[in-house]
């Protein structure tokens, strides 16, 4: 078990504590409080017990299969989802005009308001009017918003994120529910622009609908245990994921000079789209590399429940979050590497592969190479 607590006592019983246990909200020292009581019982109450947890594994194995159904479920409805989605993104790319009857909607009067006031405000500074007609079809800008207005995924994007983002013209869900990677794929569908190739871009999602093998009590639904992007096709000289350093070095013995590049990574939202490739099950995982998988799960399932289904609220700020997590990132040492020519005495360096760094919120970008599976191909135009 990972980061947890296993004791087998002389009578046979399995005694585990799990970080991902519901006893999490007790004191340390209670939960081995708690422990130590049950070892003390005698043998025949500790006999029920386990028949008690027979009967809860019993249950656990009937929630796995509530949770299969629900999920074939939402795939049954979500054609009725596209639909919607499909009418969205018209509105907002401007191939359709909302009638008056579409755009009546009567609940915003807090909204009203608050535009009321801001407008008196700008007006007052500098003759600044609002525009009460536009020329511009659509919503310009609708996805960059959306992205930059709450906490999860405004830090994964850069500032030279902004004007890719811009051509951004939907975001949507599909499920997978046969098979045997049954989960979620999330699509990024861009207009044509100045820095890929790819019309879509996806990033999948795949559950693990099983109870943990070495310890089923600890089921609490299916969880997704891994994660795949795919392979962006980058305009020459417009990758914003990596950086170019340029370094004159002067040879040790001899006069002549020569200039050594290294390419490292920077951060940026279409690191999204290239995560580690190992799973929360693989035995051998890393640390660093399970925190970024877990909070790439976490931007992910956010983008699944919440930002794509209410993406109007989080444009219009209704829905702004309130995520205080600390913003923990530090900067890298890119080691002596600088834009600027710079003497060195050394002859030889190692350039090696692509310097990973961890995106400012461990969210899908860096971390721990794979196995050397390369990801699908986004769909080009």
């Amino acid at each position: 078990m990972v980061d947890g607590i296993k004791d087998v006592h002389e009578d046979g019983d399995d005694i585990s504590m799990s970080d991902n246990s519901d006893m999490d909200g007790m004191d340390p020292a209670e939960k081995l409080q708690a422990l130590a009581e049950y070892i003390k019982l005698p043998t025949p109450i500790k006999r029920r017990v386990k028949a008690l947890k027979k009967l809860l594994l019993d249950s656990i194995n009937v929630e796995t299969e509530f949770y299969k159904e629900i999920f074939e479920v939402e795939k049954k409805y979500e054609t009725r989802y596209v639909e919607l989605w499909n009418k969205r993104k018209e509105v907002i790319g401007g191939g359709v005009e909302p009638t008056d009857e579409e755009a009546d909607w009567p609940y915003d009067d807090e909204l009203q308001l608050a535009e009321a006031l801001s407008k008196q405000q700008l007006e007052g500074e500098d003759g600044v009017k609002i525009e009460e007609v536009s020329e511009e079809k659509g919503i310009p800008k609708f996805w960059l918003k959306v992205l930059l207005h709450n906490a999860l995924t405004s830090v994964m994007v850069s500032d030279n994120d902004q004007a890719i983002l811009e051509h951004l013209t939907d975001i949507q869900v599909r499920l997978t529910t046969e098979g045997e990677e049954t989960g979620f794929t999330l699509e990024f569908h861009f207009a044509p622009n100045d820095f890929f190739t790819n019309a879509t871009l996806t990033k999948q999602y795949i559950f693990n609908h099983k109870p943990p093998a070495e310890n089923p009590l600890e089921y609490d639904g299916p969880e997704i245990v891994r994660c795949r992007g795919c392979q962006i096709a980058w305009k020459q000289g417009k990758n914003v994921t990596i950086k170019v350093m340029k370094k004159v070095k002067k040879h040790k013995n001899r006069k002549e000079m020569r200039t050594v590049t290294k390419t490292v990574k920077k951060d940026s939202f279409f690191n999204f789209f290239d995560p580690p490739l190992d799973a929360m099950t693989d035995e051998e995982i890393e640390e660093d590399t399970a925190e970024l998988l877990q909070e790439d799960f976490r931007i992910g399932h956010f983008m699944r429940e919440s930002l794509i289904p209410k993406a109007v609220l989080y444009f219009t700020g209704e829905a702004v979050d309130s995520d205080d997590e600390d913003d923990d990132d530090d900067d890298d040492d890119e080691d002596d590497f600088e834009d600027e020519d710079d003497d060195d005495d050394d002859d030889e360096d190692d350039l090696g592969k692509p310097k990973q760094t961890r995106p400012k919120k461990k969210g899908g970008a860096g971390g721990k190479p794979g196995s050397g599976e390369q990801p699908p191909e986004c769909q080009t135009n």
